[in-house]
C-alpha cells in the first residue's frame, strides 16, 4: 500500500486529520489522496478506500494502483484487475501490477502484453519482468537484449537475471557439446552421463523459473535416448510429465524403458502410480522393481511405507528392514545401517527407515491407530448389502474398508458409489492416508465443494496452500469461509494481517472464525478491537478466549475492561494472566 507521509511533530494528528477531511470533502486538489494516505497509514483501510476511489476517478494513477493492491491483498482479484486497468494504459506502475496479476492467474500472454506496454511507458520494472517472461518460454536472445537495456537503466534485478540466463545458456551449450561427442561415439552411457547435471537438485529452481529449459532438457534427453540410452528415456519422461496434458506420453516412455530392461523404470512407474492414488498398481510396480537383479532399495522402502499405511505391519517391517540392508536385528531394535560396510546405494535413506520402523512401533502401541475390531465384525453384513447394489450401500462398505485401512478395496468401492460424498472420501483417503499428491486429488474434492461442502472447499485451499499456490488457496479459502468454515476464515484473517497490513479486513475474518467456536481467532479479533478502542465489542470475544484458556487473553480482557471504566473487574481479570 501507499505509505502515509510523515507528519510535522508540532501538528496535532487529530487536527490534521480534520483539516484533510474537510479539504477532501470540498474536492480540493490533492486532498483525496492526502486524506486516503493518512487513513491508510493508520490502518483504517475501510475508510480510506472511498477516498482512494475519488482520487483514482480524478485521474490519479497512483491511487488506482493503491486500490488495486488493497483489493488484491483482500483476495478480491476481479476488483484489483478493474482498478489496475483504469490507469494501466497510461501508467507504468499500473501496467506492471496488472501484468503481475495476470501472470499469477496463469494468463502469460496477457502478462507479456502489459509488461511490453509498461516498458513503452518507461517502466524499467516492466522491461525486466517482461524479459524474464520471454526467457521463461525460451526466447533467450530477445530476453537478453531487453535485460541489457534494463540493466543499463540501473535495474539491479535485470543485471542479476541477465547473468543468470547467460550462465544457463553456457551450461546448455556445454551439455549439447558433451552430448554431441557421445552421439559421435555412439556411446549410450556417455550420452546419459553428459546430461546428469540436469537432474541435480540445484537445477530445480532453474526449471521452475525458466520453463523453456524444460523443453531444452526434454530435447537433449530425446537425443540421448536415440543413441540407445534406455535410462535417458526415463529422464525424458520426467520432463514431459511436468505437463499434465502429456501424462500418457510420459508413462508410455517409462514403460518402454522397462520393456527394454531398465530396472529403475518400474520404480518410477510405482512412484507415479502412488502419487495418482493407484495403490494396487503402485505395489505391483514396486515389487517388479525389487524383483530385478540386486533388488531396488527405494522400492523396498516405499513398499514398507505403503504396507504400513494399510496396517500390514509385519510385512511393512520386513520390507523396511530389507531396505536397510545391514539394518539392526531384533523386534525392539530400530537402529540404522552399518555405515562401515562400504558404499551404500541407499545413502541418505537410513534415517527414513529408522523413522518408519519407529512409526510402526508407535502404531502397534496405540489402539486408536489400529483397525477397530467392531468394524471388522460389521464388514460381512455391509459387504452383503453392497453386493445388492446402490450408492449408499457401496459408500457404507467403502467407509468400513477405509476405517480398517484396506485402502485399495475401499478406493474401488468409493469409485463404484461415485457420489460427491464418496469421491470426497476417496480423495481424502488417498491424500491423507494413501500417499497421493494433493493437487492430483483435487478433482475428487471438487464435486462436493460445488454442492456447498465447506470442508471440501477448505481442503482444496489447504492443498494449494501446501503446494505453494497462495492465490488459488486464497480463492478456495474464501469460498469455504463464505460457507461457514471457521479455519478458512481464520486463514484469511491471518494472511490479510500478515501480508496485506489490513487489520480491519483481518478483524472481520477473525470474528467470523470465532463464531465457529475457535479460540485463537476470538482472541485475535478481541485484541484488534481493543487496539482501536472498541472495548465493548472486544469483551465477549476475549471472554471466550479466556474460557478457552488462551494465555494472552486475560491481559487484553483487563485492558478492555479498563477502557470501559470497570477497573475492579479489570484487576480481577488481570490476576488470571500468567504473566
Amino acid at each position: 500500500m501507499v505509505e502515509h507521509s510523515s507528519q510535522d511533530a508540532a501538528v496535532d494528528p487529530e487536527a490534521e486529520a480534520a483539516r484533510l477531511r474537510a479539504a477532501a470533502a470540498i474536492g480540493k486538489p490533492g486532498a483525496y489522496r492526502a486524506y486516503a494516505e493518512l487513513l491508510t497509514g493508520r490502518g483504517r483501510l475501510d475508510e480510506a478506500l472511498p477516498w482512494w476511489a475519488r482520487a483514482a476517478d480524478a485521474g490519479d494513477a497512483d491511487a488506482s494502483r493503491a486500490l488495486a493492491i488493497c483489493h488484491k491483498d483482500r483476495g478480491e482479484f476481479a476488483e484489483a484487475e478493474r482498478w489496475y486497468r483504469t490507469a494501466a494504459d497510461r501508467d507504468g506502475g499500473c501496467a506492471f501490477g496488472l501484468a503481475r496479476l495476470l501472470h499469477e492467474a496463469g494468463d502469460t500472454a496477457g502478462a507479456e502484453r502489459w509488461y511490453e506496454h509498461g516498458a513503452a511507458l518507461g517502466s524499467v520494472e516492466c522491461k525486466t519482468n517482461g524479459a524474464v517472461l520471454l526467457a521463461a518460454r525460451g526466447a533467450w536472445d530477445t530476453a537478453l537484449e531487453r535485460l541489457a537495456e534494463a540493466s543499463a537503466e540501473g535495474d539491479d534485478v535485470a543485471t542479476h537475471s541477465r547473468r543468470a540466463i547467460q550462465g544457463l545458456l553456457r551450461d546448455l551449450d556445454r551439455w549439447r557439446a558433451d552430448l554431441a561427442r557421445a552421439e559421435a561415439d555412439g556411446d549410450p552411457e556417455e550420452a546419459y552421463e553428459a546430461l546428469r547435471e540436469l537432474l541435480g537438485p540445484e537445477r530445480k529452481a532453474m526449471f521452475e523459473r525458466y520453463p523453456g529449459m524444460v523443453a531444452e532438457a526434454e530435447a537433449l534427453y530425446a537425443r540421448a535416448a536415440a543413441v540407445g540410452g534406455v535410462k535417458a528415456l526415463v529422464d525424458q519422461a520426467l520432463f514431459i510429465a511436468r505437463d499434465d496434458s502429456r501424462w500418457a506420453e510420459a508413462r508410455a516412455l517409462v514403460e518402454r524403458a522397462h520393456e527394454r530392461g531398465y530396472d529403475g523404470a518400474a520404480y518410477v512407474l510405482g512412484v507415479w502410480a502412488e502419487e495418482n492414488g493407484e495403490l494396487r498398481t503402485a505395489e505391483e510396480w514396486y515389487r517388479t522393481a525389487d524383483a530385478a537383479d540386486g533388488g531396488h532399495l527405494w522400492a523396498r522402502f516405499n513398499l514398507g511405507v505403503l504396507c504400513m499405511r494399510q496396517r500390514r505391519l509385519a510385512e511393512a517391517e520386513r520390507w523396511l528392514r530389507a531396505a536397510g540392508a545391514d539394518g539392526a536385528d531384533g523386534a525392539d531394535d530400530v537402529g540404522g545401517v552399518d555405515e562401515g560396510s562400504g558404499p551404500n546405494p541407499f545413502g541418505g535413506g537410513e534415517e527414513r527407515v529408522v523413522a518408519a520402523l519407529r512409526d510402526i512401533a508407535a502404531i502397534r502401541a496405540d489402539p486408536e491407530r489400529m483397525p477397530p475390531a467392531e468394524w471388522e465384525e460389521r464388514l460381512p453384513g455391509l459387504r452383503a448389502r453392497a453386493e445388492e447394489g446402490g450408492p449408499d450401500a457401496w459408500f457404507a462398505y467403502a467407509d468400513a474398508l477405509d476405517r480398517l485401512y484396506r485402502l485399495p478395496e475401499a478406493a474401488e468401492w468409493y469409485r463404484e458409489a461415485g457420489t460427491p460424498r464418496a469421491l470426497l472420501a476417496l480423495g481424502r483417503m488417498l491424500y491423507e492416508a494413501g500417499g497421493a499428491r494433493g493437487v492430483r486429488m483435487v478433482p475428487y474434492y471438487e464435486p462436493a465443494a460445488a454442492e456447498g461442502d465447506a470442508g471440501a472447499a477448505y481442503d482444496i485451499g489447504r492443498i494449494h496452500d501446501e503446494a505453494g499456490d497462495r492465490r488459488t488457496a486464497q480463492i478456495w479459502f474464501r469460498r469455504a469461509a463464505d460457507l461457514g468454515h471457521g479455519r478458512a476464515a481464520w486463514w484469511l484473517g491471518w494472511t490479510s494481517e500478515e501480508y496485506g497490513g489490513d487489520p480491519q479486513h483481518a478483524e472481520r475474518w477473525y470474528v467470523r472464525a470465532a463464531r465457529s467456536g475457535l479460540v485463537p481467532p476470538a482472541f485475535l479479533a478481541g485484541r484488534s478491537m481493543v487496539r482501536r478502542g472498541a472495548c465493548a465489542e472486544a469483551e465477549p470475544l476475549l471472554r471466550v478466549a479466556c474460557e478457552g484458556e488462551h494465555e494472552e487473553a486475560p491481559y487484553w480482557l483487563a485492558r478492555a475492561l479498563r477502557g470501559l471504566g470497570r477497573t475492579e473487574e479489570a484487576a480481577r481479570a488481570a490476576l488470571r494472566d500468567p504473566g
